[in-house]
């Protein structure tokens, strides 16, 4: 990445996407806004990017309700359905393509590409990575994007949004408490980022904001194209089992796996050295998430669009393949 492109990246988070800080210091700090013994709980969330206002808290929160639970819903369906609708390889097929082109759009397009910038694209590249970012149904680009560089601010601290060891108010006791939290119910329970604050140029550019504003329409469309395709390859039955299979409960399946690198990848696996967090390389997880896995390397460099190993990050392939093919450029690499 260049330094113009990070600078532009750091400004528009307020300069604060890469700090940190200490999660239990006590001592006032004049240069650390989260510190000082007179600031109330409101100011600190305010300095935290941390929306105060119940009812963009309360439609937040709905969202992600329906964004898990639509998907969910037609899950369950697919296996009560299973006895008299059992999928076909027809169906079975086109969930592994549909399932790894959105891990694509949420690795390669929400985190590396919108939230950290690890390379440049024309627009019609960007445009396909918010089309296939929108289908993963983990919320908008610029809530998503805004909740990701908070999480990079505060890492495994106070105010990091899906901590295992943290909520916005106090440390989280209990290991099995601190997963679910960081797993699912940050979504449920916990406060909205300020996308003003985080993501502010995501909401500047027209096709980011276009995705934001219209993420229903976008997310729908992810949940028919598995049910067109079906028509076209085996007709009704089939078109029913690809929305199934294809649509919903890929859905379900990729919101599994982002939600297990938040958290089992906070918990279980190696540490990179150097790392200054609970991030954890996890292999199983890499494997499964197209590279997302190894997280500690990660969080080490978070501008980096390839994790290290190589061999284990299909995402980093992809964006050195097209690079290869001058689709791609500046992608932003750290070698050994």
């Amino acid at each position: 990445m260049s330094q113009l492109k990070r600078n532009e990246l750091e400004q528009a988070v307020d300069g604060s996407a890469n700090e940190r800080v200490a999660p239990d210091e006590i001592i006032p700090q004049p240069e650390n806004p989260f510190h000082g013994e007179t600031r109330t709980r409101d100011e600190l969330f305010r300095s935290a990017g941390i929306e105060l206002d119940e009812a963009l808290t309360e439609a937040n929160r709905r969202l992600n309700l329906i964004s898990i639970g639509g998907p969910l819903a037609g899950t369950v369906a697919a296996i009560l359905l299973l006895p008299v609708l059992a999928p076909t390889p027809g169906t079975l097929i086109v969930f592994g393509l549909f399932l790894f082109v959105n891990a694509l759009g949420a690795g390669v397009g929400l985190h590396r590409y919108f939230t950290h910038r690890s390379f440049e694209a024309p627009p019609a590249v960007v445009c396909a990575l918010g089309v296939l970012g929108t289908w993963a149904m983990q919320g908008p680009i610029a809530r998503w994007v805004a909740d990701h560089r908070r999480h990079h601010r505060f890492s495994d601290s106070r105010f990091d949004p899906h901590s295992p060891y943290w909520n916005d108010d106090a440390r989280i006791e209990g290991r099995v408490r601190g997963w679910a939290h960081a797993h699912l119910l940050w979504m449920i329970v916990g406060r909205r980022t300020s996308e003003q604050r985080y993501a502010k140029d995501i909401l500047a550019n027209p096709m980011t904001s276009f995705f934001t504003r219209h993420y229903w329409s976008v997310a729908a469309s992810g949940l028919a194209a598995p049910a067109i395709v079906g028509l076209i390859i085996g007709g009704a039955d089939e078109a029913l089992l690809c929305f199934l299979w294809a649509g919903c409960a890929r859905v379900s399946v990729l919101h599994q796996l982002t939600w297990s690198v938040n958290s089992f990848g906070h918990m279980f696996g190696s540490k990179a050295a150097g790392a200054t967090d609970e991030a954890r390389d996890n292999r199983i997880l890499a494997i499964l998430m197209i590279g997302e896995g190894l997280h500690s390397y990660h969080h080490l460099h978070p501008n980096a669009a390839v994790n290290r190993p190589i061999s284990l990050d299909i995402g980093g392939l992809v964006i050195l393949a097209l690079e290869k093919i001058n689709v791609v450029k500046n992608v932003t690499r750290y070698e050994r």
